[in-house]
C-alpha cells in the first residue's frame, strides 16, 4: 500500500474552477442555481445567478419610480418647466422628447442591471437602497410641485 501512487484528483490542475473567483457574467446567469455562497464567509461580495425577492423588488421599484419621474417631468415640461438634470436637458435640447425618453429609459435600465448584477456587494447594496430612496423623494417632490401649481 505504501508504494501505490494516489489517484489524480479531478479538482486539481490548471482547469480547476476554484482557482478563480466566479465571474459576474456566465452561461448560468438567471438560470443557474447559485443563490449565495457555500460558506459563511461568502455571504457578501459575491456574484450570484439567482437574486432574492428583496433585490428584485428594489430593482423593479427603482425602474417604476424612474418611469413615474419621466411622466411627471414631461408634464412639468409641458407646463413650461425646465429639466434640472443637465445631462437629460442636453438630450431634450438635442433630440426632443423622444431622445429624452429613450435616454432616461436606457440609463435607468442599464443602471439597474449593473446594480442588480452587483447586489451582493455591500457598498452596492447601500447604493441600491439609496437610489430607491432618492427616487421616492423625487416622487414626493413632483407631487408637491403639482400641488403648488394647482393651488
Amino acid at each position: 500500500m505504501s508504494g501505490e501512487t494516489p489517484a489524480p484528483c479531478s479538482r486539481s490542475g490548471p482547469h480547476d474552477r476554484r482557482v478563480q473567483p466566479t465571474r459576474p457574467f456566465s452561461r448560468y446567469m438567471f438560470f443557474g442555481r447559485r443563490r449565495g455562497g457555500r460558506r459563511v464567509s461568502e455571504a457578501v461580495n459575491i456574484y450570484v445567478d439567482r437574486y432574492s425577492k428583496q433585490e428584485w423588488i428594489l430593482a423593479l421599484g427603482v425602474v417604476i419610480l424612474s418611469m413615474i419621474d419621466l411622466v411627471f417631468t414631461l408634464v412639468h415640461l409641458d407646463a413650461g418647466g425646465r429639466e434640472a438634470n443637465p445631462v437629460m436637458a442636453w438630450f431634450l435640447d438635442w433630440g426632443g422628447v423622444d431622445a429624452f425618453t429613450v435616454a432616461k429609459t436606457l440609463f435607468t435600465l442599464i443602471g439597474v442591471c449593473v446594480l442588480l448584477l452587483h447586489a451582493r456587494f455591500q457598498r452596492v447594496r447601500t447604493l441600491f437602497r439609496l437610489a430607491f430612496g432618492l427616487y421616492g423623494l423625487l416622487f414626493f417632490f413632483h407631487l408637491y410641485v403639482m400641488y403648488v401649481r394647482v393651488a
